[in-house]
């Protein structure tokens, strides 16, 4: 955009003082020429920076959920494969139910027992021959083969593992015949879910005209001239390096050299953005239009266009 810029002043320029002559062409018209862009494009920069702040590290991330089974036993079919992408509720893999099944089988016997039992201590009780103890009892432990039996049932629907949400799976080497247990540091597979996580970083001076709700753009080289549009869902004032553990080790400084101080804004996609589209850890350029100055914002999105589209060229020599 200060390329366009430049070349309309130069035009004006060549007609005012070339074409048309309107001004002599000396000295101090030379001064006023050639200092006046370089004033304008200075200010309109520095507060462009303030009310339309870009940032040229956008970043990408989704929420990895590891699979893990609730169950043991040894796998008889997978439905998936390595990155395929699959909706809430479909079957990645299944567990040989047969255990199960005859556990929920030998529970629902006992159940039915148990009921009777229920009833006939019951109907001694009403007639004036039974015990009330032995009812209790009957009661109770019929409530406890409930339990046991809705928990077969949830172990035997178990077996079978859906997808927790929209999303890719990632590392599927699972293959029947895996004897797999509920271990949370031993995933069956990885699962991403579609909707990304956007946050642009920012140093700390360029914060002070951000708030929820201002309108924000981005672009990531994956997808050559692809703008997308967000909105601000919060600044998240923290970051690591604020973090004091309670321990009894003195903080260090002065020994390591600092780290650049920036801080995310996390942005909310809007509705009908590719987001399948977008890569998790990808690196992007975005920015920030403020309620103030939005004449600036115009120049900021041009800008943004025309360094999406150079994600075409590929400056390779090989």
């Amino acid at each position: 955009m200060l390329e366009i810029i430049i070349v309309l002043y130069a035009l004006v320029v060549w007609w005012v003082f070339f074409k048309r002559k309107l001004y002599p062409w000396n000295k101090r018209s030379k001064i006023i020429v050639f200092v006046t862009p370089v004033v304008f494009v200075l200010i309109m920069i520095l507060l462009m920076n303030i009310f339309a702040p870009s940032s040229s590290d956008v970043r990408v991330t989704r929420h990895e959920i590891p699979i893990i089974p609730q169950v043991k036993g040894r796998v008889i079919e997978v439905g998936v494969t390595d990155n395929q992408r699959v909706k809430k509720g479909d079957v990645l893999f299944k567990i040989d139910p047969e255990p199960y099944q005859a556990s929920v089988n030998a529970l629902n016997a006992k159940l039915k027992l148990a009921k009777q039992r229920v009833e006939e201590n019951r109907a001694l009780v009403k007639t004036g021959s039974g015990n009330r103890f032995d009812l209790e009892k009957a009661e109770a432990d019929y409530d406890e083969l409930k339990e046991k039996a809705d928990n077969s049932y949830w172990e035997l629907e178990q077996t079978i593992v859906r997808a927790p949400n929209n999303g890719t799976v990632i590392n599927a080497q699972l293959r029947p015949g895996v004897f797999l247990v509920p271990t949370p540091l031993r995933a069956a597979m990885s699962f991403l879910e579609d909707d990304p996580q956007v946050f642009m970083l920012f140093h700390q001076n360029e914060l002070h005209q951000i708030k929820p709700g201002h309108e924000a753009e981005f672009y990531v080289p994956t997808n050559p001239g692809q703008i997308y549009k967000a909105k601000v869902e919060n600044v998240i004032w923290a970051q690591r390096q604020g973090q004091v553990n309670a321990n009894g080790d003195l903080p260090q400084t002065g020994v390591r050299p600092a780290v650049p101080n920036r801080f995310p804004v996390k942005l909310i996609l809007e509705e009908g953005s590719h987001t399948e589209l977008i890569a998790a850890g990808a690196i992007g350029h975005g920015a920030i239009y403020t309620d103030n100055m939005s004449f600036l914002h115009f120049v900021r999105k041009v800008m943004l266009r025309v360094y999406s589209k150079l994600n075409y060229i590929v400056p390779k020599l090989h």
